[in-house]
């Protein structure tokens, strides 16, 4: 296992690649127990890296090239669904579920989807929200508080201020 750390405005993000897979997610530290027993490798993944940083940096950016990782195909079908809602835009899980195909009755199944996510940015389940408007975290944290929370208000803030999309969703 490899990975390459980036310093983005929420914190560490880490590239790893995990014996040819791309997984993406945030740490505290290089000793961050994420990465126990990996390599560091800051000449991975080259292009993306660069491309994430000119995400956090304002630049319109998209990752659909990425491919979608393996998973349930109902998963699979919710990531990139989840990639077809415009940046500053948010849906719920029930309408997320509606858009891979499992119909509002599918919501549960699409938090769990989101919540597998191996790919966050890339697959921005920072655009899915519950019910009434509340944002839940990375990894299913939901504690208002918390940082996975705050990441995710950040991350849809920073695209409302570069797209002009409105914030209404955002309570």
């Amino acid at each position: 296992m490899r990975y390459r750390l980036l310093a983005t405005p929420t914190g560490w993000f880490a590239l790893i690649d995990d014996e040819g897979r791309l997984r993406t997610t945030w740490v505290e530290s290089a000793d961050d127990e994420e990465l126990d027993g990996a390599e560091r490798d800051e000449s991975m993944y080259e292009e993306l890296a660069g491309r994430i940083i000119a995400y956090f940096g304002g630049a319109p950016m998209d990752f659909n090239d990425v491919p979608t990782p393996g998973g349930p195909p109902f998963f699979r079908r919710c990531w990139e669904a989840c990639r077809r809602i415009p940046p500053g835009e948010t849906r719920t899980y029930a309408e997320l579920a509606a858009m891979a195909g499992g119909g509002n009755a599918a919501a549960r199944a699409a938090g769990q989807a989101m919540r597998n996510n191996r790919l966050p940015v890339i697959i921005p389940c920072h655009r899915v929200r519950g019910a009434g408007g509340r944002l839940g975290g990375f990894a299913g944290e939901d504690d208002p508080g918390s940082v996975a929370v705050d990441r995710k208000r950040w991350l849809l803030d920073h695209e409302i201020t570069q797209t002009g999309a409105g914030a209404a969703a955002l309570i």
